[in-house]
């Protein structure tokens, strides 16, 4: 829940909304909260397992959350009351953008998939419901024409069930928007006698993906080695994974949150190694411009002193 104490204690308490147990929102979470509750005075912060996405969204704006994890492009859609299954106009604000986030698009080499047309007439898993990697499926398969109640048997799995199910051969291939590299899709690419394989998504069929989802995704790739059985570079797809919480949060206290987030990179690098690249810079620098408009003034203070803007 987002509290605030009696004026005389003025202690904030809040919860992190994340994601997923199998992802790295939640663990990271769990450990910005850590960090915010030994550095930062009279506040506490804790992480909360949720489906992700348009759920911590939700969990924000009714105020059961101090703070969400969901993507740069979410940002100026709250504020144009424009995300699909949440009615209204929000103040939401960006604290500062966190990692890039690629869509996956696993099977297995004997699955005979190769394209992401190749899973027409499968069992595929799109995401748990209401999660991002549900919103980004639909968002990659109807600009392909690919009607996931139609053209293949839909499952709707988070991440570590999706890896059971692929592996116990219960469905052809999976969806996951996560950070690279993800706990479960290395769990994946570890199954004996079995190589992983992730869909490339480029040419023809990422031109139609962005036609069809302007300002949202961005060009990347999984480079070799990423894990196990990635033998070559594969082209895909990314969004950029932030931190929001609503206008009113105390401008004092964000500052204070965001200045810790920055002076902790080696207590979060235990549970995200992309924490040790992490800069103020980059922070602001990855998210898109109509999320950076609606940065909260709390970081912006902290950014300004940096020099991540002008």
């Amino acid at each position: 829940a987002f509290a605030t104490g009696s004026p005389a204690a003025e202690k904030l308490c809040f919860s992190i909304a994340t994601g997923g147990t199998g992802g790295v929102g939640y663990p990271l979470g769990g450990a910005i909260g850590g960090v915010v509750g030994q550095k930062v005075p009279n506040t506490e912060a804790t992480s909360e397992a949720t489906t992700a996405a348009i759920d911590n969204l939700k969990l924000l704006i009714a105020e059961r959350a101090g703070m969400a994890f969901c993507y740069d492009y979410h940002v100026g859609w709250m504020n144009d009351g424009k995300v699909e299954g949440i009615k209204g106009k929000h103040n939401v604000r960006l604290v500062l953008g966190f990692y890039e986030q690629p869509f996956h698009i696993a099977t297995f080499e004997d699955t005979g998939i190769k394209s992401v047309m190749d899973l027409k007439g499968k069992r595929v898993s799109t995401g748990a419901p209401n999660s991002g990697t549900e919103e980004q499926a639909d968002y990659v398969l109807k600009p392909l024409g690919i009607n996931w109640d139609k053209d293949f048997t839909r499952e709707k799995l988070g991440a570590t069930q999706s890896v059971g199910a692929l592996k116990d051969n219960k469905i052809h291939a999976f969806f996951w928007s996560g950070a690279v590299p993800t706990s479960s899709i290395i769990d994946l690419a570890s199954t004996p006698g079995r190589k992983l394989v992730l869909l490339p998504i480029d040419g023809e069929i990422r031109d139609k993906i962005f036609k069809g989802n302007p300002g949202v995704f961005h060009p990347t790739v999984f480079k070799k080695g990423t894990y196990t059985g990635l033998d070559s570079d594969v082209p895909a797809i990314a969004i950029t994974a932030v931190l929001t919480a609503m206008d009113k949060f105390p401008q004092d206290k964000m500052y204070e949150i965001v200045k810790t987030i920055f002076d902790s990179k080696l207590e979060l690098s235990a549970v995200w190694k992309g924490a040790n690249d992490m800069t103020p810079e980059t922070a602001v620098n990855q998210v898109t411009p109509d999320a950076l408009k609606y940065l909260h003034p709390g970081a912006q203070k902290y950014f300004k002193e940096k020099g991540a803007l002008k």
